[in-house]
């Protein structure tokens, strides 16, 4: 058997933490099954190398075409047409490159699979909506099956007409091998460095725009101080080119609430730093409203830290609320806010809720658990060929 997996991209450092994980465990568990595997993507810069093996894995990278990052590459068709696949393993949604390796795939009489990173907006541009209901409709369909993240996606698409038996749950999965490893540093030596205390020290991780909801976050930050003058809240994450002012604007409302002393915005993607700050954060707050699946939460929970997070989207498939965390509506201030200091209040609470979080996240994200349903599915679909 073969599988080839279809990305928008698969880098040297997939295997890394907090990189591009979930391209890989499939492609080494169906190794570890005996499978043939192969990745077809495209080069995002000219560093990266036509064709190379990783870890045993050959990747293939088509130049983009007039359009770049778009599927129109003489290249990547030619490859989709003449590769030799028993399962064709296509990820995105939206963008091209996905949807017409699903259709040659089809042509050629391929059993496809259909990875939809499917963005849920709780509010959608009209032409969104049109091409959920129209077109994403259909390429679910066609396809021989879909793979979801969590049952909350897996409810929207069943709302848009995508028929129930194409569907299949399978989760990411935890890495408590980035955890349980030995730390190179003193935890909290970066942290330190970087002049960032942790007495306690509130967590976020994430893109700094504006529907990750820091701006909820720091609205908190006053009464946290009343109550913990020590408190601070360091958060994790780039700015993007699409909103490149919401950092100066997350700084000029914390300096408004007179807290800007207490706000830390460390753009450090290092895994060296993300780990650091992990290991020394108290809680993990992520108070962002749009989520499909939300990996810091897993990571969050793989590390032992009890959770904050909004209660909507595919969060509360990830956090069980009131057992590993709690699941609030952030954009009430207050709720949230009291949610935050019943946590900080109560060091046994957190101890328990980052157990049960650990317990969670190497049971019900285990790696082995999501592969076992994923070759389940792939052994249905092939097992009249």
């Amino acid at each position: 058997m073969k599988l080839l997996q279809v990305v928008w991209n698969f880098p040297e450092t997939v295997k890394q933490p907090f990189d591009m994980y979930y391209f890989y465990w499939p492609l080494h568990e169906a190794m570890m099954r005996g499978w043939k595997v192969e990745v077809l993507t495209f080069q995002i810069n000219a560093q990266q190398c036509r064709e190379e093996v990783i870890d045993g894995i050959r990747v293939r990278r088509c130049p983009a075409g007039v359009r770049k990052g778009k599927p129109f590459s003489r290249s990547f068709i030619t490859a989709l047409l003449t590769t030799d696949a028993d399962i064709i393993l296509c990820h995105g949604y939206g963008e091209g490159r996905s949807e017409l390796a699903l259709l040659l795939g089809r042509l050629r009489g391929r059993k496809v699979v259909f990875v939809p990173h499917f963005h849920l907006y709780p509010y959608r541009r009209v032409w969104r909506e049109w091409y959920d209901k129209t077109i994403g409709r259909f390429f679910c369909n066609v396809s021989d099956r879909v793979v979801v993240f969590t049952e909350y996606t897996q409810q929207q698409l069943l709302k848009l007409g995508v028929m129930p038996e194409k569907l299949c749950v399978v989760p990411h999965v935890a890495r408590p091998d980035i955890f349980a490893s030995s730390p190179t540093r003193q935890p909290g030596s970066l942290l330190r460095r970087a002049g960032i205390a942790r007495d306690p020290l509130l967590l976020g991780v994430g893109q700094l725009i504006e529907r990750k909801g820091w701006a909820y976050m720091v609205r908190c930050l006053p009464a946290i101080i009343a109550h913990f003058p020590d408190a601070q809240l360091l958060i994790v994450g780039p700015s993007q080119p699409a909103e490149p002012d919401f950092r100066c604007s997350l700084l000029q409302l914390a300096k408004d609430l007179n807290v800007a002393d207490h706000l830390y915005i460390v753009q450090d993607n290092t895994p060296e730093f993300i780990l650091d700050a992990y290991r020394s954060a108290t809680i993990l707050t992520h108070p962002s409203f749009v989520e499909s699946f939300g990996m810091v939460l897993l990571e969050a929970m793989t590390a032992g830290l009890p959770i904050i997070a909004h209660n909507g989207t595919g969060i509360p498939c990830i956090v069980d609320d009131g057992v590993t965390g709690y699941v609030v509506d952030v954009r009430n201030v207050s709720e949230y806010t009291r949610s935050l200091l019943t946590m900080l209040g109560d060091p046994l609470l957190r101890q328990r809720m980052g157990d049960a979080g650990k317990k969670r996240a190497e049971t019900y994200f285990s790696q082995a658990r999501s592969a076992d349903t994923l070759f389940d599915m792939f052994a249905e679909m092939t097992v009249d060929r």
